[in-house]
Parts: structure tokens; sequence; C-alpha cells
């Protein structure tokens, strides 16, 4: 409901409720705002107070207009510092205002077939290992899918919630402090699957992040694999 015998404009007040909107997730996945005689029906103004309230939209950031598509929501861009201990995707979205979440798509315990995933794991080869593959998103938005593949002693993760933060568990739990390890990235084309739950085409270029973390002792903590859209992180390699 807009208030218009407020001194804040009615522009301004129809800015502050889309991005409230878009906070909430109210457009969807496919991130269009609706057009702008619909959003002119919808607050009962004019069109050029709707431009006015997108324009100031875009200013922030928060939307950007395609020519002849329509007005999308923006990607979020955040950081990932690869060397910051223990700075897992739940806690890059706080610090970048985002909110996090997460869908598990396998947890279980498994028998590793990969000679890097035994190696890195210091395993044997036939040894068990606990394998948590989850899909990662930025408020609705799918972001990357993550692969984490932990030593049997750290089973008791598979009777956690795993739509939380790992991290998070293990530090105030476990009193388990994380550290960065061996890290490899590599550019790669989606496969079906992938560029489904990404919500990408199986053309669109993506980055892959191997690598395997440490506890501050000094122990194999676990071995990941994250696939992801480069445009929605800045990376920073020191």
């Amino acid at each position: 409901m807009l208030d218009h015998d407020s001194i804040i404009p009615l522009y301004e007040q129809i800015s502050e409720k889309i991005k409230e909107e878009i906070q909430k997730g109210t457009f969807g996945s496919q991130k269009r705002l609706p057009t702008e005689g619909q959003l002119a029906e919808q607050y009962g103004v004019s069109r050029i107070t709707i431009r006015s309230a997108i324009t100031e939209l875009v200013k922030q950031g928060l939307v950007n207009r395609k020519q002849g598509k329509g007005t999308f929501i923006t990607t979020p861009s955040m950081q990932k510092d690869f060397k910051r201990p223990g700075t897992g995707f739940t806690q890059i979205c706080l610090e970048n205002g985002q909110k996090a979440s997460s869908k598990v798509l396998e947890a279980g315990i498994f028998v590793p077939d990969d000679p890097k995933v035994i190696e890195w794991l210091e395993l044997k080869e036939g040894d068990e290992a606990v394998r948590i593959v989850r899909l990662r998103y930025v408020g609705d938005m799918p972001c990357i899918i993550e692969e984490n593949i932990f030593p049997m002693k750290y089973s008791y993760l598979l009777d956690i919630d795993l739509t939380g933060s790992i991290y998070k568990y293990l530090k105030e739990e476990k009193n388990i402090d994380v550290v960065a390890g061996e890290l490899i990235l590599n550019i790669i084309r989606p496969d079906q699957k992938t560029a489904r739950l990404l919500q990408k085409s199986k053309n669109t270029p993506l980055l892959k992040i191997s690598g395997r973390s440490f506890s501050t002792t000094g122990e194999i903590l676990h071995v990941s694999k994250t696939i992801g859209y480069g445009e929605e992180f800045d990376y920073i390699i020191r």
C-alpha cells in the first residue's frame, strides 16, 4: 500500500517495495520483473513513476534493463578468498548480504574409485568414505553444486541437518577449525544433469574447483569439488 501523503516520493516507495520482493524471491528463478505496464497497474501509478522506481533499483545494482527483453534482477557477485581459512559458502553469502540455502542431492557412505580422491584422503583402495552432495542457493537462485568427501571418522555428519553450514557445525559442536589446502581450477562444459540443476545451457562455461582442506591440527578434513557459474563469484587467489 502506497502512502500518497508521505514526503517520500511514490517512486521511492515503489522501489523499496520491489526491493523487498526481490529479497523474498517473489519473482522466482527467471529473475525477470513484471513489465512497466503491469507494475503501473499493480501500484496504481503512471508508467513514468514506475520507470523512475526501476531506475532507482538500477542505480542500487539490484536490476538491469535489457533492451527488448525487460528488466532482470542482477546476479549477485560475491568474493571467495581462497586464503581465508574456514570460509564456507554460507559465511561468504552472509558477508555479501545474501541468504544461503542448500538442497541435499546425495548423502551416504561409498567406496571412492577416483585415484585423486584416494590419494588426497590418504585412503587404501576399497576403503569407505562419506560423500555429501548439495545444490547451494543464493536466495532462490541455484549457484553451485558442491561435493564433499570425508574420511569415515566424520560419518556423524550424516546425522546432522545438511541444509545448513557444515563448517559452522564442525566449529561450534566439534571445535574443529578448517584451513585451505591444495586447489585445482578448471573451466568445464556442463553435462545435462549439471546444466539442469544450475539452470544453465550446456554451452555455458562453468568453473570447477577441486581441492582438499585440513583441520588446524593438520588432519585431512575433506576433499571437495564445486561447480558453479563464474559470473556469480569473484575469486581471489593470493
